[in-house]
């Protein structure tokens, strides 16, 4: 009897997770919102349910069970929806985050609360859900850049980077139209390196195979939206700050509930050399991190890790150690605005040495809207080289090579 895992979400990103587990023999069941998503295909049923409701989701996958009989296990991959994989993990006692722990990396201000609790290193924050509490606030904490975003946001939706005399007004509009809980987080803005991190908890000790570093380097090109162009591992730090990183994260997970299993991290190094959480994610990578750079950089695959421990299966600590030490790179395309009116160069990228993969979220004749989040980006390319100055050196390359021609918007 094959047993039955069930992968919240059928993405594009989601897609290695889908071929690996049936690769395995697991009977592979989908939900998503959209029956037409890119992995549906890929799975053995289907079941119609949007990931971020977590009630339609366990509703939906109990009136399977009543069916077919119950499922092994539940996982989620690139797709920010902890809740909704705890809620069904508890529901059928199965392996995974609870729902508790769900509940604050749902949520970034109960998340950063724990944090302060915790004495866990973050960058100074507070709630505000006024006009008038963001301008007080601002002026009473001498607050010179700082960011706003929605308590509940994900994919950089309503991520704002400001300063103190920008028009507070437009800013808190827009960031609240992306927040359910009409609920924004203020943070004081700390200019450091960023860098991802994806460790494996056992038994609370943080297993990271590798870092990347973010690249933020187009800050002022999408100012006041903040939109990650991509990053490169390995991250350019010494083995002391990772050892420190790892502390930092076990802390935080520990401050979340969380001793076992998949974290991600948001670090930023401070003006002191010292690492800050910017925020913790109960989930595997999305941007190809987990399912690709960290697999070719390393010979890790945390995406393994996770399908086994959702299955009730031993995660071995030899699994998560490095094979080898290899770099990658990733970046976007970002058109000007307007519809798209030809893609050339795809044949050069398709012979460019290093080349992992590359995709674009977009065809001829879609339009390209002006670049506020993540997922306005056009595409992606990510390539491998020996050491970091190879892969950025292919990658820049890399996309170089493709012109998007854009018939743009008459005004």
């Amino acid at each position: 009897m094959k047993k039955k895992l069930v992968i919240i979400g059928a993405g594009a990103e989601q897609v290695y997770a889908y071929k690996l587990a049936r690769d395995y023999g697991y009977f592979v069941i989908a939900t998503d919102a959209n029956p037409k998503a890119p992995a549906v295909v890929l799975s053995d049923h289907f079941l119609l349910a949007s990931t971020r409701d977590a009630n339609e989701t366990l509703n939906a996958i109990i009136s399977y069970c009543k069916h077919n009989g119950k499922i092994d296990g539940v996982m989620t991959i690139a797709n920010d929806v902890p809740y909704t994989v705890a809620c069904v993990a508890d529901y059928f006692s199965l392996p995974g985050h609870s729902v508790s722990s769900a509940i604050l990396a749902n949520n970034k201000f109960l998340m950063k609360e724990a944090f302060k609790k915790n004495n866990v290193s973050c960058p100074d924050f507070w709630k505000v859900s006024s006009l008038t509490k963001l301008k007080d606030l601002v002026g009473n904490e001498n607050l010179v850049r700082f960011i706003i975003k929605p308590v509940d946001g994900c994919g950089a939706r309503g991520v704002l980077l400001l300063k103190h005399s920008d028009d507070l007004k437009w800013a808190f509009d827009e960031s609240l139209s992306w927040s359910d809980e009409k609920t924004l987080i203020v943070e004081r803005f700390i200019p450091g390196m960023q860098i991802s991190s994806e460790s494996y908890l056992i038994k609370g000790k943080a297993h990271t195979p590798a870092l990347a570093e973010r690249n933020y380097s187009r800050l002022e090109e999408f100012s006041p939206y903040i939109v990650e162009d991509g990053g490169t591992i390995p991250a350019p730090i010494d083995d002391n700050l990772s050892v420190k990183i790892d502390r930092l994260i076990e802390r935080g997970a520990k401050a979340m509930g969380v001793t076992e299993g998949i974290v991600k991290g948001d670090i930023v190094i401070d003006d002191n050399g010292d690492p800050q959480i910017i925020e913790l994610a109960l989930r595997l990578s999305g941007g190809w991190l987990a399912s690709d750079q960290i697999i070719s950089a390393t010979g890790v695959d945390l995406v393994d890790a996770v399908i086994k421990q959702a299955l009730g299966v031993r995660v071995a600590q030899e699994m998560l150690s490095p094979k080898w030490n290899k770099s990658t790179s990733v970046r976007y395309w970002f058109p000007k605005e307007g519809e798209i009116k030809s893609i050339r160069g795809e044949d050069k990228i398709k012979r460019y040495p290093g080349l992992i993969k590359y995709g674009f979220f977009r065809k001829e004749g879609d339009y390209q809207p002006v670049v506020k989040m993540h997922p306005d980006r056009f595409g992606y390319v990510i390539v491998e080289g020996e050491d970091r100055s190879e892969a950025v050196f292919r990658v820049n390359n890399a996309l170089e090579a493709l012109n998007i021609e854009i018939k743009e918007c008459e005004i």
